[in-house]
């Protein structure tokens, strides 16, 4: 594979990994509107706790 056929590849690849990631966020987000899942304080705190001794 020629180098800017390599780099159209990843470019493609790198596409559609961001477009997974935004709609893995809008699944999120309306999760999060619809009253589903964790409480945001509670997680951003489990994190702190566990990232603060590291």
């Amino acid at each position: 594979m020629s180098p800017p056929q390599q780099m159209l590849e990843y470019q493609k690849e790198l596409d559609e990994n961001q477009m997974q990631v935004r709609k893995m966020v809008l699944e999120s987000y309306q999760d999060t509107t619809a009253g589903k899942g964790r409480d945001c304080s509670e997680f951003f705190d489990e994190l702190e706790k566990r990232y603060s001794h590291a």
